[in-house]
């Protein structure tokens, strides 16, 4: 089969126009800042409240924090702030803009950093085939780098001063002024990876020296004012305001603060080989870590191919072999590997393509073409599964704490917070002063001592109560996944259940505050269990008492899940369905992302007779990867007499090959398939479901009877069986 002529030329003419490329880039970055910009501020951590708590106490006391000023540990610890300059840089975003300009500032570290790496691999290209490859390599960084960067943390700085440097001192030597002044925000901003800078500088200082050496003739000026200007940017680590403490910093964090951190900090858990030789494409999440395992591959290839053509540079071969040694310490840094590799990746595909650069051939045709896949489809594919379900915007308040510090906050309390290390950083910023946490997870302030003192009270009754007797904490705040924590903290009968919100529980200590106890106390629900609710099964007056605490605790703190959905789930068994959508509304309005908030209000609908906008609920809370509200939806369609939308739903739930699918079941596919005209699919699924049909269950016996004489009168369907 031949091209016409005609779409021949057309095709030539679009993919050989001048603008063709650029414009397929544009798109590609359109793409880019179209998700990340949409998307809020999620607590994957709470690195982030530590840092606006850092910033906010520069602006208000003119000095950078040099003690644990929001801890009561003892003895008090002091500790150089290695990222002052980024905390006193969110906190004034955060002050005139809130979470708006925390994500606009997320969106432009990224675009920056991925669209420096464009510029690496498309930078100098005159051979076509090279610049297709290099985009191909090149569209891997940014769906890399994509959850990491959703973090506003300093690393985000970090990763655009490494690609800018080595962009510099690749391609741009003529902007090489710039380093010292951008050696200066680096080491102010994330003093933590200086090592790195000075690891790039001393790679490129390294090269330039042993080009002296074999140098016959006298070293141009140019050369010379690079290589000063690399020795003063060595010395930039020296502009930041504790230059001793600085330099030891990585080295106490990793080999005396935290010694063991990997053992309970997953981003820092040793990398294993295994996981880089993982590739899968489906679901489309997994992909992004199938590219970075094929960024890591690509970048060991192409150092192969330098040294097999004998071209390699001693830049790019210190630079990888450091990178090789990072990737081995911390999984954190394989985002550092794959940047620092970015020399030798390009150098090593330049060497490759070289010799195709003349030829013509069918890739040489397809290839321009191939790239709005590679450019604009796999990248809108990828980034739509990975952002698919949005939470509340521009902040959401999933794995935070906040209804606990409303509550505390709007309390007449005050004193020490026994808490989560984890959450540590939000309380710390949220609380105010008359609180103190007793850590957060700033590792360079605590060590692992006191992670293991902190996290092992809240799960062994023996350090509970060795921490209660050294620090007699007033309030402990405690995460919902430690479902033993209410056995062992009965004994203890001065702390007293009085709050919870969707991450966390909170005790008060009597002694210190009786009127809190009296007044809040909560005695109905186990916000521990509350999942275990059977509220068809429980009494009038036990769902009487549960209700009327929900409802005293969601005037407290309306925005709580739990609450919403428990009163909801009341509303509905009690048939007040109407009364029930203002709740599962606001649960829907809190965590758009999440099922649970379609879900009720379907339930809700359904009660009311309102069978199709029950269906549309109930399908979006499947699409969310809940599939208990099937039967539901099935029922649903059934009301409406939508039998074949009813069989879909059902046979995507019901897999009758499945050996531990019910017989009771595979009778109702089979009966949902004859409804929706599949006499075929009914009589093959009857016939299966009668396969399991036990001897004394003569009610289903009699239902698949005269379900095949209904289908098949004559007996025609059951003799080809």
């Amino acid at each position: 089969m031949t091209i016409p002529p005609l779409f021949g030329r057309l095709y030539d003419g679009i993919t050989c126009h001048r603008y063709y490329l650029f414009s397929l880039i544009a798109l590609f970055f359109l793409i880019l800042i179209g998700y990340f910009i949409t998307w809020p501020v999620v607590g994957y951590d709470a690195d982030l409240w530590y840092h606006l708590s850092g910033g906010r106490y520069f602006w208000q006391n003119g000095t950078i924090p040099g003690d644990a000023f929001f801890s009561y540990i003892t003895p008090s610890k002091s500790w150089y702030d290695y990222y002052w300059l980024f905390q006193a840089i969110v906190y004034k975003i955060f002050q005139f803009t809130g979470y708006y300009g925390l994500v606009v500032l997320r969106c432009l570290l990224y675009f920056l950093t991925v669209l420096f790496i464009c510029l690496f691999f498309i930078h100098r290209h005159e051979n076509q085939t090279g610049r297709f490859i290099g985009l191909s390599v090149f569209i891997c960084y940014p769906m890399v780098l994509a959850f990491r960067e959703l973090l506003v943390r300093p690393y985000l700085f970090s990763f655009l001063f490494i690609v800018v440097f080595l962009y510099i001192l690749e391609l741009r030597r003529d902007k090489i002024w710039l380093l010292p002044l951008l050696g200066i925000l680096w080491c102010n901003i994330h003093g933590y990876e200086y090592p790195v800078m000075m690891l790039i500088i001393l790679a490129y200082l390294a090269e330039i020296l042993y080009h002296n050496l074999k140098r016959t003739q006298p070293e141009s000026g140019e050369g010379k004012a690079a290589r000063w200007m690399l020795i003063l940017t060595l010395y930039t680590v020296f502009i930041t305001p504790n230059i001793v403490e600085l330099i030891k910093t990585p080295f106490n964090i990793s080999y005396g603060n935290a010694l063991y951190q990997q053992l309970y900090v997953s981003e820092l858990i040793p990398l294993r080989l295994s996981s880089l030789l993982s590739f899968s494409i489906f679901p489309l999440t997994n992909l992004f870590a199938s590219l970075r395992n094929g960024l890591v591959l690509v970048s060991f290839g192409c150092f192969m191919i330098c040294l097999y053509k004998r071209e390699v540079r001693i830049s790019h071969m210190i630079l990888f072999i450091a990178a090789i040694v990072l990737l081995m310490k911390y999984n954190r840094f394989i985002y550092e590997f794959i940047l620092l590799s970015i020399p030798m990746i390009r150098h090593g595909l330049t060497l490759l393509v070289k010799p195709l650069e003349n030829r013509k051939g069918i890739f040489h045709r397809i290839a321009p073409g191939a790239m709005i896949v590679v450019l604009i489809i796999i990248p809108f594919l990828t980034y739509g599964a990975q952002f698919k379900n949005r939470p509340e915007y521009p902040f959401t308040q999933v794995n935070l704490p906040i209804g606990v510090v409303k509550f505390l906050n709007e309390t007449n309390g005050g004193g020490s917070i026994l808490n989560e290390p984890n959450t540590g950083g939000y309380l710390q910023w949220a609380l105010n002063r008359k609180y103190k946490i007793f850590m957060d997870m700033e590792l360079a302030i605590f060590n692992d001592r006191d992670f293991a003192y902190v996290n092992n009270a809240m799960v062994d009754e023996n350090t509970f109560r060795s921490f209660i007797g050294k620090y007699d904490p007033s309030f402990i705040s405690v995460a919902l996944r430690r479902s033993y924590f209410p056995n062992f903290i009965r004994q203890f009968k001065e702390f007293r259940l009085v709050f919870f919100d969707d991450t966390e529980a909170l005790y008060v200590n009597a002694k210190h505050f009786k009127h809190i106890a009296e007044l809040y106390e909560l005695k109905h629900i186990n916000p521990f269990q509350y999942i275990n609710i059977n509220y068809d099964s429980e009494t009038k007056e036990r769902l009487s008492l549960i209700f009327d605490e929900a409802m005293k605790l969601r005037n407290l703190y309306p925005d709580c899940g739990i609450t919403n959905a428990i009163i909801a789930n009341i509303l509905i068994v009690n048939k007040q369905y109407e009364k029930a959508l203002p709740y599962v509304d606001t649960i829907i309005r809190r965590y758009p992302d999440v099922t649970d908030g379609y879900a009720f209000k379907a339930d809700a609908l359904f009660g009311l007779g309102r069978f199709k906008d029950a269906a549309s609920l109930y399908r979006t809370a499947i699409d969310r990867e809940n599939m208990n509200n099937v039967g539901f939806l099935y029922t649903a369609y059934i009301r409406l007499k939508e039998h074949k939308e009813a069989y879909r739903v059902l046979s995507d739930a019901i897999n009758p090959f499945n050996a531990g699918a019910r017989y009771q079941d595979i009778y109702k596919l089979g009966m949902s398939a004859a409804a929706a005209g599949k006499v075929r699919d009914a009589v093959n699924f009857l016939k299966i479901a009668e396969m399991k049909l036990p001897p004394g269950d003569t009610e289903y016996a009699k239902k698949i009877k005269d379900a095949f004489l209904m289908l098949d009168p004559e007996g025609k369907q059951m003799v080809k069986q």
